[in-house]
């Protein structure tokens, strides 16, 4: 690492670190334009995948501009099926004001044409000529009427004679009564037949006036629509059907207040509404839509109703945008796990990528026209669920081709620990945060090497580090320090651990009082401590286990008592089954193993899992059979092969420490406690200062082994040959005891 005084001489960090093969399939995906390549982003939380993915969509919704606007419109043709209308990004807005502003100026204009003194003359002169006419051939017929001896009355049914006076039907004849009467009755019936026709002629004539008096006012402002939007045949086809349709029913705009209000009741209005459902006005770059609760109505949309009396209405203006439309043109980001949660959003989601239209939640009553689908979806999860999607999701690898696979650490070299050093730097920046010295940046990449688990490793859990860097800048406030130093780092990492360790000092306190037997003295035949790790949400420590192991003639085995009682794991199973290869490659070459072999973890109360007692439990064996003791002050950890090779465990550091804190609290004065562990292991054991100084001053001792004999000669001080020997001498003795038996 570069050197420096604290973190306010480098640069900070501005890009992403660790991250390189993750960020190449990203700008892949993101430049592939094809509906099939959706990306899937994997990871461990902290490794800064949303925070990537977000930071690299904004550069590239910079460059790219092809996100519109989007209204519903009454389909007056079939009004269960509104119409969909894209225009240009921001043009929306104006689309829908353009409708609203000449639905307004229709109302004020048509009302005061309908209003104005030159149609009222035109139209009070159409009615006085059919008054006119009306009344001439009223008085026709009445005029022969009273010619003929009769006077015409009105009456509810109609124009009927009666004579003018009483006598006159006793000075004619009745024949010639009823004959005047009869064709006066037919003049009267014809003549109703001719009013009613004037006044059909009258009303289509009005309506004929009327509808140009309409065309007069209406047609300059849809001629005026029309050109500002004649690039869009949808919006063109959408004016003229208003037109048409206010020329049918132009006495809705000019009727009395009441009466308006009474129509505006009915919603006879909202035929003329925009629905604005998409606006893109603002959004200058493509959209980038992050949406955390993915349930169908937010991310497809959805149709709201009103409900009156038990029935349910809706209607184009209550079709409200989801996360899909608002995405569209751009970029969404969805999480995986809270995408799943609603089977039916992922199927629904599905099925819009492979029909290239966005689907609205509409139950019943409309069927909006759907959208077309044209975005890039980043779907964020872990790779457990990318796995079972891809195992058991045909669907999935047809649709999400690009895996972003971010990695939770990164190789150690200068250029890294310049990068968390740099990492550091930007937070103090962000957060107004005190600098780090030199050495508390040391300390800080030393703990990343511990969370990974490797001394040539990095993790790339920037949380984790993030809040030791955060803790140890209130310790330095606290203490109103110039600068964060390496004393803030430690005391950071210390009262965490203080807060998460109740677990742990139960066990120490178990195995002080000796409720937990562990001897760390002396010598014991077929007894050992091997080394746990135990595990409590995000903090693991490690501890001595006490393995017991007997023996006897008999014709079994190995006999794994864990198993025997249901505490074993699968893994821990084989492991003894590994042992019985060891055993029967090198002692049962002439004849079958005759001898029961009982191993067990002391004091366990829980399940046991893992290989990584396998060495141990050899070592034990080895023990019981050969009679030869394992000294108690020396812990061993390590997984084994058949042949007796020694292979790599993991939480090696906390093992280690976790017998080192044991023997320390029962003093390190005799210089002779120590652990056994795998020599490929030793790039995994990152200690701590304290211990590093103990080890360098001999008070604890690190056995770095690479084979079972090796092992054997530290823990019992005898040539592994010697040992070998002995339990092959047992063994025999066992099988001669058997044949005697038999015979």
């Amino acid at each position: 690492m570069q050197k420096f005084k604290n973190t306010s001489e480098i640069e900070p960090l501005r890009d992403f670190l660790g991250q390189d093969r993750a960020i190449t399939a990203m700008e892949l995906g993101l430049r592939i334009d094809n509906p099939a390549y959706n990306i899937y982003v994997a990871g461990n939380p902290g490794t800064g995948k949303s925070t990537y993915s977000l930071k690299v969509l904004k550069e590239h919704a910079k460059n790219k501009n092809n996100h519109k606007d989007w209204c519903y419109v009454y389909n007056f043709e079939n009004p269960r099926e509104p119409i969909v209308i894209s225009l240009e990004r921001g043009k929306g807005k104006d689309f829908k004001e353009d409708i609203e502003e000449m639905i307004d100026k229709l109302f004020e204009e048509i009302r005061e044409a309908f209003d104005s003194e030159e149609y009222e003359v035109n139209k009070n002169t159409m009615l006085e000529e059919y008054e006119i006419e009306k009344e001439n051939l009223v008085k026709k017929i009445k005029n022969y009427g009273e010619s003929k001896g009769f006077k015409l009355k009105s009456s509810k049914v109609g124009m009927v004679f009666v004579p003018l006076n009483e006598n006159f039907e006793d000075e004619v004849s009745s024949e010639e009564f009823f004959k005047i009467k009869k064709e006066l009755e037919n003049m009267a019936i014809k003549v109703v037949y001719q009013i009613r026709e004037i006044e059909e002629n009258i009303k289509s004539i009005m309506i004929e006036i009327e509808d140009e008096v309409g065309k007069i006012v209406v047609d300059p402002h849809i001629e005026e629509l029309k050109e500002k939007y004649t690039d869009n045949d949808k919006i063109i086809n959408y004016i003229n059907s208003i037109r048409e349709d206010i020329l049918k029913n132009l006495e809705l705009f000019y009727l009395e207040d009441e009466d308006i209000k009474e129509f505006y009741s009915k919603d006879c209005f909202l035929k003329y509404v925009v629905n604005l459902f998409v606006d893109n006005q603002n959004n200058e770059c493509a959209p980038i839509i992050v949406e955390s609760n993915p349930s169908p109505s937010n991310l497809f949309g959805k149709v709201e109703y009103d409900y009156n009396s038990g029935n349910i209405k809706t209607d184009f203006t209550k079709i409200f945008s989801g996360s899909l439309q608002k995405a569209n043109g751009g970029y969404l980001v969805l999480y995986a796990q809270q995408l799943l949660s609603y089977p039916l959003s992922w199927e629904l989601l599905k099925r819009a990528i492979q029909s290239q239209k966005i689907p609205i939640e509409a139950k019943v009553s409309i069927e909006p026209e759907e959208i077309p689908l044209n975005l890039k979806i980043i779907l964020i999860g872990s790779n457990y669920i990318y796995n079972v999607l891809y195992r058991h999701d045909n669907d999935f690898s047809k649709y999400f081709k690009i895996f972003v696979d971010f990695d939770n650490e990164m190789n150690r070299n200068e250029a890294t620990e310049n990068g968390i050093a740099k990492f550091i730097a930007y937070q103090c920046e962000k957060n107004n945060f005190k600098h780090f010295t030199y050495d508390a940046v040391e300390d800080i990449i030393k703990q990343s090497t511990r969370i990974v688990g490797s001394k040539k490793k990095l993790s790339t859990d920037f949380n984790k580090l993030l809040e030791i860097i955060t803790e140890a800048n209130v310790f330095a406030q606290i203490e109103n320090k110039e600068f964060v130093e390496k004393y803030h780092v430690k005391k950071a990492i210390n009262e965490k651990h203080k807060r998460l360790n109740k677990i742990e000092n139960k066990i120490d306190e178990f195995m002080d009082n000796n409720t937990i037997i562990i001897d760390t003295k002396g010598s014991k035949v077929g007894v050992i401590n091997g080394l746990s790790v135990y595990s409590m949400g995000e903090y693991s420590f490690g501890r001595p286990s006490r393995i017991s192991v007997t023996t006897s003639m008999g014709n079994k085995g190995l006999i794994n008592i864990e198993r025997e009682a249901k505490m074993s794991g699968p893994i821990h199973n084989k492991s003894v089954l590994i042992l019985q290869g060891y055993l029967t490659e090198n002692f049962a070459q002439e004849y079958p193993l005759s001898v029961n072999a009982y191993i067990c973890f002391e004091q366990s109360y829980g399940g046991i899992e893992g290989d990584s007692a396998t060495l141990a439990e050899l070592c034990a064996l080895l023990s019981s059979l050969s009679g030869i003791p394992i000294k108690q002050n020396i812990a061993i950890t390590g997984s084994l092969n058949q042949k007796g090779e020694i292979q790599v465990v993991g939480g090696i550091t906390e093992k280690v420490e976790g017998f080192y804190n044991i023997c320390k609290k029962r003093g390190l004065k005799d210089k002779t406690y120590g652990v056994i562990l795998p020599k490929d292991n030793m790039d995994n054991l990152i200690l701590t200062d304290e211990m590093e100084e103990d080890i360098s001053k001999g008070k604890f001792n690190i056995y770095p082994v690479s084979k079972i004999e090796e092992s054997v000669e530290i823990l019992m001080d005898k040539m592994f040959e010697d040992v070998k020997v002995l339990v092959k001498r047992k063994l025999d003795a066992y099988n001669k005891s058997k044949d005697i038996n038999n015979k």
